[in-house]
C-alpha cells in the first residue's frame, strides 16, 4: 500500500498516513467500509471497501464517491510537521456502533485499600509518637537519667517513622492509581471527539496555579463529555453514567474544603472504574474467542 494516504470523513480530510498506519485504524473500527480514502496515483477517492488488504474483512461493495469539492487530486495539503495525526483524530459519525479498540481494566479496590492504608498508618505513626513520649515522661517521673529516657522513647518513636514513611508510599501509589484511571476514562471516549486528550488530562494537572482551572476540566468536564458521547452510539446504551454533581463537589472541595473531596472522591473514583471497566470488557466484534465465533478482546491487567 501507499505511505501517504488520506481519510475524508464527515466532510474533513486529514492524513497523510502510512499505509501501516491505515491499516490499524481499520482493525480498531476507526475506518470503516464507507470511509473514503485517496492516495497519490488515484483519479479520485474511494470507499475503504474497494482498497484490498485495507479493513480486516471481507470488503463491502459500496460505490464510490466523487471527491469534495474542496479538493481534488493530484494536489494535496502538505503533511503537518512530526508525527502523523492519531487515530482519534479521524472524525466519527455518532450513532450505531463505537469503535472497538483495547481498553485495560483498573481497579477500584487498588485504589481504596491504598488510599485507606496510607491514613491507617499515618494514625499508627502518631500513636507510636504518642507512646514514645508517654515513655519518656514516664521515665523522667521515675528520676531516671537522661539516657534512660532516651533509650525508653527511641523505639517507639523510630516504629512511628516506619509507619508514617509507609503511610506516605502508600498514599503515593493511590494518588498513581487516581492519574491512571483519569487517563484510561478519557482514553475511553477518544473516538467521539472528547474535549481533552488522555495526556493533557492528566499532564496539565501537573502545571503550578493553572491545575486551579484545570482540574475543572480534567474531571468536572469528563461527566460531561462521559454522558455525551455514550448516549450517542446504539452498543454504549448500557454504559455506566457519570454523576457531574459528584465530579463538581470534589473539584470544589480540594480548592476550598479537602475533607469534602477527600469523602466525595470515594463516590467519584469507583463512577471511573465502572466506566472503564465497561470498555474494558466490551465485546470486540472482530475478534475470535473460545465463547464463540466473536469474543472479547484487549482486555488487560496491570
Amino acid at each position: 500500500m501507499s505511505d501517504q494516504w488520506f481519510v475524508n470523513s464527515n466532510g474533513e480530510q486529514t492524513g497523510p498516513y502510512s499505509g501501516e498506519q491505515l491499516v490499524q485504524y481499520a482493525r480498531e473500527g476507526l475506518i470503516t467500509a464507507e470511509t473514503m480514502v485517496w492516495a497519490e496515483g488515484m483519479a479520485e477517492w474511494a470507499a475503504a471497501s474497494q482498497i484490498e488488504g485495507l479493513l480486516p474483512e471481507a470488503a463491502v461493495e459500496v460505490a464510490a464517491s466523487p471527491a469534495p469539492a474542496a479538493w481534488r487530486p493530484p494536489g494535496a495539503p502538505a503533511p503537518l510537521a512530526g508525527a502523523a495525526p492519531a487515530a482519534s483524530q479521524i472524525p466519527q459519525a455518532e450513532g450505531g456502533a463505537y469503535p472497538f479498540f483495547p481498553v485495560k481494566a483498573v481497579s477500584f479496590s487498588l485504589w481504596m485499600w491504598s488510599f485507606l492504608g496510607g491514613f491507617i498508618l499515618f494514625i499508627l505513626a502518631i500513636v507510636g509518637f504518642s507512646m514514645g513520649a508517654k515513655s519518656a515522661i514516664d521515665a523522667q517521673a521515675a528520676g531516671a537519667g537522661q539516657d534512660a529516657m532516651t533509650a525508653a522513647a527511641t523505639g517507639k518513636f523510630a516504629f512511628g517513622m516506619v509507619l508514617m514513611g509507609l503511610g506516605g508510599l502508600s498514599l503515593l501509589l493511590s494518588m498513581v492509581f487516581s492519574l491512571i484511571n483519569i487517563h484510561r476514562a478519557w482514553g475511553c471516549l477518544r473516538a467521539g471527539n472528547p474535549a481533552t486528550s488522555p495526556g493533557k488530562a492528566v499532564g496539565f494537572l501537573f502545571i503550578p496555579f493553572f491545575n486551579i482551572y484545570w482540574i475543572f476540566v480534567a474531571l468536572a468536564g469528563l461527566p460531561k463529555d462521559w454522558n455525551r458521547i455514550v448516549a450517542s452510539y446504539d452498543d454504549l446504551k448500557a454504559a455506566p453514567r457519570l454523576s457531574e454533581g459528584v465530579f463538581l463537589m470534589y473539584c470544589i472541595g480540594s480548592l476550598v474544603f479537602p475533607p469534602l473531596a477527600l469523602i466525595v472522591g470515594f463516590p467519584m473514583m469507583a463512577q471511573i472504574c465502572r466506566g472503564v471497566n465497561f470498555f474494558a470488557f466490551r465485546r470486540n466484534p472482530n475478534a475470535p474467542s473460545a465463547l464463540g465465533a466473536k469474543g472479547f478482546g484487549g482486555v488487560k491487567f496491570n
